[in-house]
């Protein structure tokens, strides 16, 4: 059926087609041509309008969902709890950068510490799904300028140099310094900071070296600075001191180190000492006695100790009971020949035991509290590698590993002080990170229908409380309702019962019904 000359002629837009459709007339588009046997022949598109009372009448558009990529539910729990805890480092970050490279720093590290293992090319799609968005919106965290970032960040070395030093600064003279090192993944085939290490020689595994100052009383690191994989701790430990200026404070090294190298990094130095254990078969235990205790302090449980002054250090030995105890058993459940029960009368005084060199006159129970502290710098590197899962470099060149360790860094600072809060609240102290961190990220934000406001989802009041103890949100209101004791007034049941069918009947005790 053809389409009348009057309903043709009706103005409708250019490239259009009227054709019939049901009892009325629809307008077609028209999207271009293709050639059929030698023949141009148009190409019709979707419908576009209708003919209605002799006029054209555009159709309604079609909305489609997401087609803006806008997110109307954001995650709000672990960006806002770390940004509480943390907006102080872009101040930090300020006195070295400008405000807007200031800021995306500060978003990629948050990004890696509020979501471990996310790669650079997913960082984009976490800030436009976090509520990071809206707290600093603006920022460009595409795969490209991500990359490129941290490439200008490791070509400008000076600026982290700076911003560790400032760190380091601001340091009292009685803080404890731990120092030590860590292996990181570095499979590059161009950068000339991977390389085999000394413990992986055998897998011919590539590795960098990071080193760190960790400050036990404020529990967080303080600097870094990355190394060869080839290098070893007591190599670099004076490097490390000199390049983050470190003056001050008391450095707990471990076995690792050697004795010439941590008072060569300490030399000059009059405010840095140093707390180094001896290796057990040190010709300076023997000189000065150390095994023949003559005081003792209670810890855990009972201490011998003893302390020495040398000439220019002290000595101190220590002796724990317990410790002692444990490892005579386990000496006695591995050598049962008559030789190894006899040679341990001479392993017995070494059971238990660790002496210490130490160019600081202190209380020997200080001192002993000091080195159990060491131990958190060995959790702070578990912590980085398996909870925050940075222990890979995952790029190719120098610039982009020194600027990607940078952003770590702070990803690590962050999340020590969020593992901080979590072991100090009561109710979470036995929960791992992981399962802090999913509990905080139930608390999202829901964007008010169209406009640019936004509400919190509803919680149980049992979350809601707990998240108001560590700072996240408010704290909820909760009615109190205050019942009087006793039955309420006219509440009694005076409904009369419904009397049973067989009342009045006997019963034969001695039948029973199944």
């Amino acid at each position: 059926m053809g389409v009348p000359e009057e309903i043709r002629s009706i103005p409708r837009p250019k490239n259009t087609v009227v054709v019939p459709s049901g009892s009325g007339y629809r307008v077609r588009q028209r999207v271009g041509c293709k050639n059929m046997d030698g023949r141009r022949v148009p190409t019709e598109g979707g419908y576009i309008g209708s003919i209605i009372d002799g006029k054209y009448v555009p159709d309604e558009p079609v909305r489609k969902t997401g087609s803006t990529g806008r997110a109307d539910i954001k995650y709000y729990g672990r960006v806002r709890l770390c940004d509480i805890l943390n907006r102080d480092i872009i101040d930090m970050l300020m006195s070295h950068y400008n405000r807007e490279e200031s800021v995306e720093i500060y978003c990629m590290a948050t990004i890696r510490c509020c979501y471990p293992g996310t790669r650079d090319y997913q960082m984009k799609d976490r800030y436009d799904q976090s509520f990071l968005s809206e707290m600093y919106p603006g920022v460009n965290l595409g795969k490209n300028h991500v990359s490129r970032e941290q490439m200008n960040l490791g070509m400008e070395y000076s600026r982290i140099r700076a911003f560790m030093r400032d760190r380091v600064a601001k340091l009292k003279d009685n803080d404890t310094l731990i120092i030590d090192g860590c292996l990181k993944q570095n499979h590059s085939r161009v950068d000339t900071l991977s390389q085999v290490s000394r413990k992986t020689v055998k897998r011919e595994h590539k590795d960098s070296l990071m080193m760190y100052a960790y400050n036990s009383d404020t529990r967080e690191p303080i600097c870094s600075k990355l190394y060869p994989g080839n290098m070893v701790d007591s190599r670099a430990i004076e490097d490390f001191i000199r390049t983050n200026r470190i003056e001050r404070g008391i450095i707990v090294a471990d076995r690792g180190f050697t004795l010439s190298a941590i008072k060569d990094a300490v030399k000059d130095r009059k405010d840095l000492h140093y707390l180094m254990p001896l290796k057990s078969n040190s010709d300076l235990i023997d000189e000065y006695g150390m095994y023949d205790f003559d005081s003792s302090f209670f810890n855990e449980s009972p201490i011998e100790c003893k302390k020495v002054c040398c000439d220019g250090f002290w000595m101190y030995s220590f002796r724990d009971m317990a410790i002692a105890k444990d490892e005579e058993e386990s000496y006695l459940r591995t050598h049962t020949a008559k030789e190894d029960i006899q040679a341990l009368d001479v392993l017995r005084k070494e059971f238990g035991t660790i002496v210490f060199q130490c160019d600081l006159d202190a209380p020997p129970s200080k001192l002993y509290s000091i080195y159990q502290e060491r131990w958190l710098i060995e959790m702070l590197f578990k912590f980085y590698q398996t909870e925050l899962d940075l222990d890979d470099t995952r790029v190719n060149s120098d610039y982009s590993d020194i600027g990607s360790d940078f952003i770590d860094f702070l990803a690590a600072l962050m999340g020590s002080r969020l593992l901080n809060l979590f072991q100090d609240t009561k109710e979470m102290e036995t929960w791992t990170f992981k399962m802090s961190m999913d509990f905080i990220e139930r608390v999202k934000m829901v964007r008010i229908d169209d406009s640019e406001e936004w509400e919190m989802n509803r919680l149980p009041i049992t979350d809601a409380v707990l998240l108001a103890n560590i700072g996240l949100i408010d704290r909820p209101i909760v009615p109190v309702e205050i019942k009087k004791m006793g039955r309420p007034v006219g509440k009694k049941d005076t409904k009369p019962r419904k009397t049973r069918s067989d009342k009045g009947k006997k019963h034969n005790k001695g039948s029973r019904h199944f």
